[in-house]
C-alpha cells in the first residue's frame, strides 16, 4: 500500500520537473514585465516632476514692479566673479539679519569684492508684509540689474540697496522724488498747513526709539482736505543725523512740490511722503492737529490699505544730499 501511494507522487514530481523550465520561463517573463512596468512608472514620475517643477510659479516670476529702481552703471561685475558670488550669498542671507522692526544690514567679502546690503521696511507695516516685500526685492533687483555692483529698488513698503561701496556714508547720494500732477486749489494755504506738520513729524521720527525712527500724522488743509504724512530714518542714524537728513529733503519742498497734492522723496537714509488720501496704517498713525499734540505710538499694525494716486510720475536726481557724512556702512 505504501509503494502504491508513493508512485503517483513520484509520477507527479516527474511531471513537475518536466514543466519546471516552462514555469521558469513564465516567471522570467513576469519579472521582466514587472521591471518594465516599474521603469515606465519611474520614468513617468520623473517626467511629471520635471514638468511640474519647471512650470511651478516660483517667486522670481511673481515679483511686482518697483515704484522706482536704479542700476549704478559706474561699476560692473563679471559672471562667476568673486563679487557675484558674494552678492549671491549676501542677498539670501539678508533676511536673517533683521535687527528689529524691519531693518536689515549685512556686509560680506573683502576689499573690492565687498558687498554691502541694507533693507528697511516702512514703519507701519507688519512683519509678514515686511518679509514679503524684502524677499520680493531680493529676487527682483538683481534681475533688473544683472551686472551692476550697485543698485537700489523702492517698493511702497520697503527698499533694498546693495553696493561695493559704503552705502550710508557716500557723499554722492542718489535720491528720487515723485510728485502728483494735480495742484491744490489753494496752493498757499495748502503749503501753510503742510509745513508745520512736516517740521513736527521730523522731530518725532528723529527722537523715536533706536529701531523705530518713524512718524506719521495728518492735518486739515484748505477746503477740509486732510493731508497725510509719513517720515522715516534708517535706524543707524543718530537723532541729529536723522534731523539733518529730513531737514534737507523738507527744504526741497518749494522746489519740487510747491502746491502739489502729493509727493515723496526716497533716500537710503531717510524719506517722507504726503498725500491727500490715507495711505498708511492707521493703528500706528500719529494724528497731529494741531501741531502741539504729542505722538501716539502703537504696536502690531495690520496691513495698510492704499489707493493708487492719480497721475504720479518720477524724476531722478544724483546730488550731494547730506551736508554731513555719516560714519556707517
Amino acid at each position: 500500500m505504501k509503494a502504491l501511494y508513493l508512485l503517483p507522487i513520484y509520477s507527479n514530481s516527474r511531471a513537475l520537473v518536466n514543466l519546471l523550465p516552462n514555469y521558469l520561463t513564465i516567471l522570467h517573463l513576469l519579472s521582466l514585465y514587472t521591471m518594465f512596468i516599474l521603469a515606465g512608472k519611474l520614468l513617468l514620475w520623473m517626467l511629471c516632476f520635471i514638468f511640474i517643477h519647471s512650470n511651478y510659479p516660483t517667486t522670481s516670476l511673481a515679483q511686482p514692479d518697483f515704484v522706482y529702481y536704479f542700476c549704478e552703471n559706474a561699476a560692473n561685475y563679471t559672471v562667476n566673479s568673486k563679487y557675484q558670488s558674494n552678492l549671491n550669498n549676501a542677498l539670501p542671507a539678508l533676511p536673517t539679519t533683521n535687527r528689529g522692526l524691519g531693518f536689515y544690514k549685512l556686509s560680506l567679502g573683502n576689499g573690492n569684492d565687498t558687498v554691502n546690503t541694507v533693507a528697511l521696511c516702512r514703519g507701519d507695516v507688519n512683519s509678514d508684509v515686511c518679509d514679503s516685500c524684502v524677499n520680493d526685492s531680493i529676487v527682483k533687483l538683481p534681475q533688473l540689474c544683472p551686472n551692476q555692483k550697485a543698485a537700489i529698488g523702492y517698493y511702497d513698503y520697503c527698499f533694498l540697496t546693495y553696493s561695493n561701496e559704503i552705502i550710508l556714508n557716500n557723499p554722492r547720494i542718489s535720491f528720487v522724488y515723485l510728485s502728483n500732477h494735480q495742484n491744490a486749489t489753494d496752493s498757499e494755504r495748502f503749503n501753510s498747513a503742510l509745513a508745520p506738520l512736516l517740521r513736527q513729524l521730523r522731530g518725532y521720527a528723529a527722537a523715536a526709539a533706536p529701531l523705530a525712527k518713524f512718524a506719521s500724522g495728518n492735518v486739515t488743509g484748505p477746503g477740509f482736505t486732510t493731508i497725510y504724512v509719513i517720515m522715516q530714518c534708517i535706524p543707524d542714524l543718530s537723532e541729529q543725523q536723522c534731523m539733518d537728513c529730513l531737514e534737507d529733503i523738507i527744504n526741497r519742498m518749494a522746489q519740487y512740490y510747491n502746491g502739489k497734492v502729493g509727493g515723496r522723496v526716497l533716500l537710503p537714509m531717510c524719506n517722507f511722503r504726503y498725500e491727500t488720501y490715507k495711505f498708511f496704517n492707521g493703528s500706528t498713525a500719529q494724528v497731529v492737529s494741531p501741531p502741539s499734540s504729542p505722538p501716539i505710538l502703537q504696536s502690531s499694525p495690520s496691513v495698510p490699505q492704499q489707493t493708487p494716486p492719480p497721475g504720479m510720475y518720477y524724476i531722478f536726481f544724483i546730488c550731494n544730499i547730506l551736508k554731513k557724512q555719516i560714519g556707517l556702512i
